[in-house]
């Protein structure tokens, strides 16, 4: 089992460290042998100095002694007196140096009682001289000179002792010294080993596998397989794991991804920036019919309509330098076969790529429609619009009885006639009206106008119906906001919700026509008392012949497209509109519409 990474960082640390310490211990040893050896040999210097100061002070005394016997001079009585006083000190020093040494102690301690011993001789041989005793003096000479002798013999032995210690010392030194030769290339050679040991143990077990995790993103990179998985449990093998899952997952994604483009009904495909192929989807064959070989290298104007290859290729070159790089355009597309085909373009530019991303959609049967539709607006236009016209002319006069009087009942069939002509005109109307607004063709008068410019006369226009119904009509005060629309439209729009509310509003009901403000709209709502509407049905209001109940057209009237022509307007503002329920009541609706303050 492999270890983790931090524990090989702290062998990686821990081991030099230890060594480092150890040598370093080591070393230290050997300097502290090496300075005891070398206080050592200095101590034994010192003692022989001592040994030898003491020595020469006590000859010094005796000489003295002998010649101012002989000369009786002055000087030589006080070099007699003091030689005694040195003689003391250099016997306290050699107690003070031998103190910690046994082995040198007792030596030292016979030198010292020969040398105080030898003093005492010499002081007494001088005051038998003073007292003029010389065979006495002469005598007690003798005795000292043997003490003497026996001081000389006890120096020579501590002195051969010193030098043999002196020696010993030099022998230990230049050992401790040869050590510490050998230790500091060889402490430097096995930090060395040690350090290559360690790297390559590192280098082994930690950069080899990391470099086999890069060269596995490599080989991610370019769909190559990846290398065998890592074995272990530290964190580069975990890390393997886990790339190795991620991969797994990116390959499932791609096929995936893959499987949606290869059997996407669209066509998907990838322009350069001069506008060839790049890749296409197996698509391309069942719409156009054409092959990948035969697109991938050639340009799109080898297949868009020459009337549309101009406007093509300015497109996409308004969608490479756009900031979105995001954009749409239409075309027809030549198939193999010869026919044309009218596709819808969803294009994205890859600065990154340097490429274009399309997605082409089959549109035939929608401009085929919009055809349709727009043959189905000038028929209703001039075909259905103008005889209803002429009949609505036509009964107008009947009811001036300018072609003789009518009974009763030719009176109450011909204002069925009207109603239903007028609702037929209403209904055409609102048709060529709604399609004007879906197709933008439908230009909006805007201006700055206030709230009551719109309640007003809205609240006139709709008067009469709400006496006729039985429904009061109640417009509460407001701050009368400002707006910038078109008065006439949105007069129209809340006539309509009004007359809506009206209608479905019970005899001796009211209708509430409010304004709120909002931080940037002003909000209109229209406030029933009538039977509501499902909250199922609260979107699906606002689309073409789309009523409450199915009988409403034959028992309120209206042909289902005054709320759709409401959202027109509205929507062509900038605005919203929708429906809400009565919180906490059975019945009722408040239908309302926002309109932007300013121009959007």
């Amino acid at each position: 089992m492999s270890l983790s990474l931090s524990k090989k960082a702290l062998i990686l640390v821990a081991i030099p460290l230890a060594f480092e310490i150890l040598f370093v211990v080591i070393f230290g040893a050997l300097l502290f042998l090496v300075d005891n050896e070398r206080q050592r040999e200095n101590h034994a210097r010192e003692v022989s100095a001592r040994v030898n100061a003491g020595l020469t002070a006590l000859l010094d005394r005796f000489s003295s002694c002998v010649l101012y016997h002989v000369s009786e001079s002055e000087s030589f009585k006080k070099r007699f007196e003091s030689s005694r006083h040195k003689i003391r000190i250099e016997i306290e020093a050699l107690d003070a140096l031998v103190r910690d040494y046994p082995e040198e102690k007792a030596a030292v301690d016979k030198i010292n009682d020969l040398l105080t011993q030898s003093v005492e001789n010499l002081q007494r041989a001088q005051g038998q001289l003073e007292l003029g005793n010389k065979i006495e003096a002469a005598r007690i000479w003798m005795q000292a000179d043997k003490d003497i002798g026996l001081l000389l013999k006890a120096i020579d032995e501590i002195v051969i002792y010193q030098e043999q210690v002196l020696r010993e010392r030099k022998a230990a030194q230049a050992g401790y010294r040869r050590s510490v030769e050998i230790l500091l290339p060889l402490g430097a050679f096995f930090n060395l080993f040690l350090a290559v040991g360690l790297a390559f143990y590192f280098n082994r077990g930690t950069t080899n596998r990391l470099n086999v995790l890069l060269d596995n993103t490599k080989r991610l990179a370019v769909d190559q397989p990846l290398n065998p998985p890592l074995k272990g449990r530290d964190e580069i093998a975990t890390l393997d794991h886990t790339f190795r899952a991620m991969a797994s997952a990116l390959d499932e994604s791609r096929r995936k991804e893959r499987a949606v483009v290869d059997n996407a009904e669209d066509v998907i495909c990838s322009l350069d920036r001069e506008g060839r192929f790049v890749a296409v989807n197996p698509a391309v064959e069942k719409l156009w019919g054409y092959s990948e070989e035969d697109l991938v290298g050639d340009g799109i104007d080898v297949i868009v309509h020459e009337d549309d290859a101009k406007a093509t290729f300015k497109a996409i070159e308004a969608l490479v330098k756009s900031d979105s790089g995001t954009g749409t355009f239409e075309n027809r597309i030549i198939c193999r076969d010869g026919r044309g085909v009218d596709f819808a373009w969803s294009a994205h530019w890859s600065r990154q790529d340097k490429t274009l991303f399309c997605v082409a959609r089959d549109i035939t049967e929608r401009k085929q429609v919009d055809r349709m539709k727009r043959d189905f607006v000038a028929m209703v236009s001039h075909d259905l619009r103008t005889p209803l016209t002429s009949i609505q002319m036509v009964l107008s006069l009947l009811e001036a009885e300018a072609y003789g009087q009518l009974s009763d009942s030719g009176h109450e069939n011909l204002e069925a006639a009207e109603a239903n002509v007028n609702r037929l005109i209403a209904l055409v109307n609102g048709l060529l009206d709604l399609e004007k607004m879906e197709s933008g063709k439908l230009d909006l008068m805007r201006e700055t106008c206030t709230a009551a410019n719109v309640i007003e006369p809205s609240m006139q226009a709709v008067h009469g119906f709400a006496e006729q119904q039985g429904v009061r009509l109640s417009a509460p005060p407001h701050n009368n906001p400002t707006i910038f629309a078109d008065q006439d439209r949105l007069v129209q729009v809340v006539i309509n919700l009004v007359s809506n509310a009206i209608k479905f509003s019970p005899k001796g009901g009211t209708v509430v026509l409010s304004v709120s403000e909002e931080r940037d709209a002003v909000k209109f709502n229209v406030t029933d008392q009538g039977r509501g509407v499902p909250e199922q049905l609260r979107e699906a209001i606002f689309d073409r012949f789309k009523q409450v109940e199915l009988s409403d057209a034959k028992v309120k009237g209206g042909s289902g497209l005054g709320l759709a022509i409401c959202k027109a307007i509205v929507e062509r503002h900038g605005g919203t509109i929708g429906v809400d329920a009565h919180t906490g009541e059975a019945t009722g609706s408040t239908f309302w519409f926002k309109i932007p303050r300013k121009m959007v």
